[in-house]
């Protein structure tokens, strides 16, 4: 189609150079040729003003032909119109177009780009999450041992001492023993073997480099004596009055073709915890040697976490031989995030190095800061996390139990298969139309939710080994946090095991609990079963058979009968 509309000889490839000779009316055709395709999404057009193809002329007359293509809406088109002055007038003309325009090739394509990673962020935040295979989480046991040091007066944890907690996630850390003088450090070194490690242990110097703290590849009981004993005369000589609790002593970790990373969680103080991810060094410069992100953390938030910390450089991966493994560090993140969330006494955790070899990771040193919390442990996080206490095991009236929990991300699976045992009438009532096939961004929408503003409670049942939705209620509150929308839905043909009045009560409980002053919902005249329930609960039905609906009203002040 191009070649009919181009002089002979001219190439028609991408891009397509028009040339010098290029009228306004050759714009047009290619233009409107391109946009018949439908090999392309986006066109830029780049103009430089020539005497057979005035800026303003050609402008007017590309605004024109896109204004009544039917596919000028549907493709991204940006212009650039070359000239500071003589493409004034038609860029402005553009611009009250709608249609972007811009001074300069690289401004051009520098704001396409713009588009195409805010598109790809959206995209990645809307994948469905997975969850790890073989997550170890011992909350319990973490709770005890930090509760333990804080009653001692112990704020602050080095790798011995916080051992025990990272192995409750799941988080490897070296073998550390402790050392109270060079004697000690040399017997220890003979019984777990050579090379070892020294590593001085003072609360009162944070950075070991200051007084060459950590002493590596000691190979035998002279060396490490001899290292000891240097390591203590130079704190004596540098930081007479500081604290010393002796040294720890390691193996050697196997550091060949490992890489050194670095993981801190630190309090901000308006977006609470974060958790910052690089490579580190000793003047440790976070807003720029590390990427960050809020936890909680799920694989597919972490994943996002380490690919922008190496798009931008402040994690570089080393090896040809042993690559950085993405989904193992997703996975330590994800147990990091975990350990954050689930104890809010950790105010600074510093792991620095961790080791990372293939799919071995190792923590070598770590530091934890901790401090009383009687605060409210959701409230200080930037995004709340699942809220796990609102799981609750219901007996339906056929005798079956199943369990009545807050949706997650991920289960967008089970929750399309649930809609697809929902009627056409059943989704008729809930979203007033007829839906054929809901979307992924539909089901991620609907599980991907910040529980703060918004609640979705689900009924889950096992079947045949498998978990399977049965029943959701939903409640979406205003910007206020004064009314909330709510809705239920239960699986057609499992109506009549009080499925949907045990769900919407589990909600108003919610909701009342939450703050929230209101609870209303919409339904049609003849949708029976959900007047009739909501009659029972004490909402006020009003009946608008003008409008053909039916509004259901709950203060919330009001008592459940």
């Amino acid at each position: 189609a191009l070649a009919t509309l181009l002089p002979e000889g001219v190439g028609r490839g991408n891009p397509l150079d028009l040339k010098d000779d290029a009228t306004p009316a050759r714009y047009v055709a290619c233009i409107e040729r391109l946009l018949d395709s439908h090999e392309l999404d986006a066109l830029m057009i780049i103009h430089a003003p020539s005497a057979v193809s005035p800026s303003s002329e050609t402008a007017e007359q590309i605004i024109a032909a896109v204004a009544k293509h039917p596919r000028g809406k549907q493709v991204t088109l940006l212009t650039n119109w070359c000239g500071e002055y003589s493409s004034q007038s038609a860029r402005r003309a553009f611009t009250q177009a709608g249609i972007p325009t811009w001074r300069t090739p690289e401004g051009t394509v520098t704001a396409f780009m713009h588009q195409v990673e805010y598109r790809r962020n959206q995209k990645q935040l809307r994948e469905t999450p997975a969850l790890p295979i073989g997550l170890t989480q011992n909350s319990a046991q973490a709770h005890q041992l930090i509760q333990q040091a804080l009653d001692k007066g112990i704020t602050t944890l080095d790798t011995h001492e916080v051992q025990p907690v990272l192995q409750a996630y799941g988080l490897a850390t070296l073998p550390t023993w402790i050392a109270s003088d060079s004697a000690a450090a040399a017997s220890i070194a003979d019984q777990i073997g050579y090379p070892v490690a020294l590593k001085l242990r003072s609360p009162d110097i944070p950075h070991k480099s200051e007084v060459q703290g950590v002493m590596l590849y000691l190979r035998s009981a002279a060396e490490v004596e001899q290292a000891a004993e240097a390591i203590f005369d130079r704190v004596r000589e540098t930081h007479p009055q500081a604290h010393v609790d002796g040294l720890l002593v390691q193996s050697m970790a196997n550091r060949a073709g490992a890489q050194e990373l670095r993981v801190v969680v630190e309090q901000d103080p308006l977006f609470g915890p974060i958790i910052l991810l690089g490579e580190g060094g000793v003047e440790w410069q976070p807003d720029k040697q590390a990427a960050v992100a809020l936890p909680p953390l799920n694989m597919t938030l972490a994943r996002y976490l380490v690919i922008q910390a190496m798009k931008s450089g402040k994690v570089r991966s080393r090896s040809a031989l042993r690559p950085l493994d993405i989904t193992g560090l997703s996975q330590l993140l994800v147990q990091v995030s975990n350990l954050v969330v689930d104890c809010p006494e950790i105010q600074r955790l510093d792991i620095h190095p961790l080791l990372a070899s293939a799919d071995e990771f190792t923590l070598l040193d770590v530091t934890l800061q901790l401090a009383p919390f009687n605060g409210d442990n959701e409230t200080r996080l930037a995004i709340r996390p699942y809220p796990h206490h609102l799981e609750e095991q219901v007996q339906l009236k056929n005798g079956q139990y199943c369990l009545f929990r807050p949706i997650l991300p991920e289960d967008e699976p089970q929750l399309r298969a649930f809609i697809a045992q929902v009627t056409k009438e059943d989704l008729y009532y809930r979203y007033f139309s007829e839906i054929n096939e809901f979307t992924h961004e539909d089901l991620a929408n609907m599980t991907q939710i910040d529980y703060d503003r918004e609640m979705a409670i689900v009924a889950v049942r096992q079947h045949n080994g498998v978990d399977e939705i049965i029943g959701v209620t939903r409640a979406i509150s205003d910007a206020d946090n004064i009314d909330a929308e709510f809705s239920v839905l239960v699986r057609s043909d499992l109506k009549g095991l009080g499925m949907g009045r045990r769900l919407l009560e589990k909600m108003i409980r919610y909701t009342r609990d939450h703050g929230l002053q209101q609870l209303n919902g919409i339904t049609m005249p003849n949708n029976s079963g959900m007047i009739t329930l909501a009659r029972k609960l004490n909402f006020r039905v009003n009946i608008q058979l003008d409008d053909g609906i039916v509004s259901l009203n709950l203060p919330l002040g009001d008592v459940i009968s």
